[in-house]
């Protein structure tokens, strides 16, 4: 355990925080939870991270980065941009349907950082962290020459605009249940949002 890099401690005790609050809730995932469900010593969390906030936020970053890892390469691939844009929100739906309570638990993170003295800022950089991770699936789009695309609307708005429909279609799926039909709904904006590109 000692001759574990700091960095490998990190993310164990980031993936046992997440194993902590999908399975008790977030109220539960105490500083001696998660190190006990990390095996790791008490010193080893307080040696990692400086605050139970600096912990959260890398929990968002990691669930987000558990999506965006799929839905990139799809992107980048092969084909036209509505196909891309379908198949990386597909990408990032196979996630939602195959770990719900994952993304169960990032609702349940917002309202319990919004409500806690200090831990606000969670709650911001949170979305902060979608927008950053949507803007990045919109630098990666180009046309069929390899250029980057111009957008009929500014990318931060774009940014937006995709983080807002993919949140809610995942929260109506989470409460609702159909699949099928939230993944229609994902084909439509992905469809919208290639009406948007400009192509030289």
């Amino acid at each position: 355990m000692n001759r574990m890099a700091a960095s490998e401690r990190r993310e164990r005790l980031v993936e046992a925080a997440i194993e902590v609050m999908v399975r008790e809730g977030v109220s539960a995932a105490t500083t001696r939870a998660i190190v006990a469900e990390a095996d790791m010593s008490l010193g080893s969390f307080h040696y990692c991270f400086r605050s139970k906030e600096e912990l959260l936020g890398e929990v968002i970053e990691a669930i987000t980065s558990h999506t965006l890892e799929r839905a990139l390469p799809e992107v980048r691939g092969d084909g036209g941009l509505e196909e891309r844009l379908r198949r990386a929100m597909r990408a990032y739906w196979r996630h939602v349907v195959e770990v719900p309570d994952e993304h169960r638990l990032t609702y349940e993170l917002t309202q319990y950082a919004a409500r806690q003295p200090g831990l606000a800022v969670v709650a911001e950089r949170q979305y902060q962290t979608y927008l950053a991770a949507n803007t990045r699936l919109i630098e990666a789009l180009t046309d069929d020459e390899g250029k980057p695309l111009e957008w009929s609307t500014p990318v931060p708005v774009l940014a937006r605009y995709i983080t807002a429909a993919i949140d809610g279609v995942t929260l109506l799926y989470l409460n609702e249940g159909n699949a099928d039909a939230a993944g229609a709904a994902l084909d439509l904006v992905a469809r919208h949002v290639a009406e948007l590109a400009r192509h030289g």
